[in-house]
């Protein structure tokens, strides 16, 4: 018997649900949910969803990032980080998930797409630390 992947079982139900509204929504939904439980997947669902949420934002042009910074930033600095993850993306939206990291000397490291973009002074020193020591 084949395993059924979380992805797959994600993209499934996205498929039957998408463009769907009101009673064909609902049927689909309900579909799915009725698979999910006669297969046992419902301990999966956390899974499922965030496959689901990738789908739906691949779909929307939405990029979400987790920005880290050893303090609150400021809105001049959130749309700096915005705009420039949109063109780096081609993304439409960007939804910014900001958290406080006191670990951080200064900068930001910015988790998004599955790629860590580390601008903080910690990585900055490491890597001048680094590049003094080989050389």
């Amino acid at each position: 018997m084949a395993k059924i992947s979380t992805k797959n079982v994600a993209e499934a139900i996205y498929e039957s649900a998408k463009d769907k509204s009101g009673t064909e929504l609902e049927r689909a939904l309900s579909n799915a949910k009725d698979f999910l439980v006669k297969k046992n997947l419902i301990s999966k669902s956390a899974e499922i969803l965030t496959h689901l949420q990738k789908l739906a934002d691949k779909d929307s042009g939405t990029v979400r990032a987790k920005v880290l910074s050893s303090d609150k930033l400021s809105d001049h600095k959130v749309s700096e980080i915005k705009t420039s993850l949109k063109h780096r993306y081609k993304a439409e939206h960007i939804i910014l998930d900001p958290e406080e990291d006191k670990t951080l000397i200064g900068g930001v490291r910015i988790e998004a797409n599955d790629e860590i973009i580390d601008l903080s002074l910690k990585n900055k020193v490491k890597q001048l630390q680094n590049h003094l020591l080989a050389n």
